[in-house]
C-alpha cells in the first residue's frame, strides 16, 4: 500500500482447495486502485468467480467472498 493505492498484493485461499489457491484475478482487480468497499467487493467477487462447488460445499463461496473482502479492509 501507498498512502491508500494498492500497488501489489498477493492474495491466497486456504480451506477452499485441496492446495492453497492463488487468486490472481483478485490480486488484478485491486492492483493500482484506492482500496475501499466498493474495490474490495470486486476483489471478493472476483477471488470466486472460477469456483466451482461441489453439491454440498456452495455455501463456501459466500463465505470467501466475505473473507476476502474483510481481510482487505482490515488491512486500511
Amino acid at each position: 500500500m501507498e498512502d491508500s493505492i494498492c500497488k501489489e498484493a498477493k492474495i491466497v485461499l486456504g480451506a477452499v482447495a485441496p492446495t492453497p489457491f492463488r487468486a490472481l484475478a483478485a490480486e488484478e482487480a485491486i492492483r493500482g486502485k484506492t482500496l475501499d468497499t466498493i474495490t474490495a467487493e470486486e476483489a471478493a467477487e472476483a477471488a470466486v468467480s472460477i469456483a466451482k462447488p461441489l453439491s454440498m460445499n456452495a455455501y463456501k463461496i459466500e463465505i470467501t467472498k466475505a473473507l476476502v473482502k474483510r481481510a482487505l479492509l482490515s488491512s486500511l
